[in-house]
């Protein structure tokens, strides 16, 4: 895929609508081949940022940073409906989700005046983790659900953003288990060497 985006045979888009039957779905990161006509990008950058002619693998990225037992509910309705758009916009078309979860001990929402305190922060990750793996997978052409889907785990509360921490440590999913972003990141590519390259 780096080779692909080096030449130009692949590109990128974020926030990119798709039209799957009659709904429109914003998908954050999608990748694809371009438009014919489209030059390579310039010399040293890796990929091309433009709307690519076909969505060859579409990446929903889904934040939940407060409130996590109602906020993973949504999510994990979100990361559904987006496998079933991307897979009806086209089925041979990768569905990546990735959750991104803190576990900060408080989080000063904007939406809100006061700190919202977690009692049990390391729970309410887990928690998230098992709905992540919950959510409908495939890795053929049959069936319903995400190709690769991805737990990041951050610690941060919201107001000394310096301090925002990557985690990854327990309970963020570990290397070599299949939420770890490593692997997300290579079923994303053998996925996609599979299918189109």
């Amino acid at each position: 895929m780096v080779r692909m985006g080096a030449e130009g045979r692949l590109v990128y888009e974020l926030n990119f609508t798709i039209n799957a039957g009659t709904s429109d779905w914003n998908i954050d990161l999608v990748l694809g081949a371009p438009s014919p006509g489209v030059m390579p990008p310039r010399e040293g950058a890796r990929i091309l940022r433009t709307r690519p002619s076909t969505v060859q693998v579409a990446v929903e990225i889904k934040s939940i940073m407060t409130e996590h037992r109602k906020a993973i509910r949504n999510r994990k309705r979100d990361l559904e409906a987006h496998h079933e758009h991307v897979h009806r916009y086209n089925n041979h078309t990768i569905a990546g989700g990735v959750f991104v979860v803190n576990q900060a001990a408080a989080f000063k929402s904007p939406l809100r005046d006061e700190i919202t305190e977690h009692k049990n922060p390391r729970s309410l990750v887990e928690h998230c983790v098992l709905q992540m793996r919950s959510i409908a997978s495939r890795s053929a052409l049959q069936g319903a659900g995400l190709e690769a889907k991805a737990v990041i785990v951050v610690d941060m509360d919201n107001q000394n953003l310096a301090a925002t921490r990557y985690l990854t440590t327990a309970p963020a999913p570990p290397v070599g288990d299949q939420l770890h972003y490593d692997a997300f990141v290579q079923s994303l590519c053998s996925l996609y060497t599979q299918r189109f390259a």
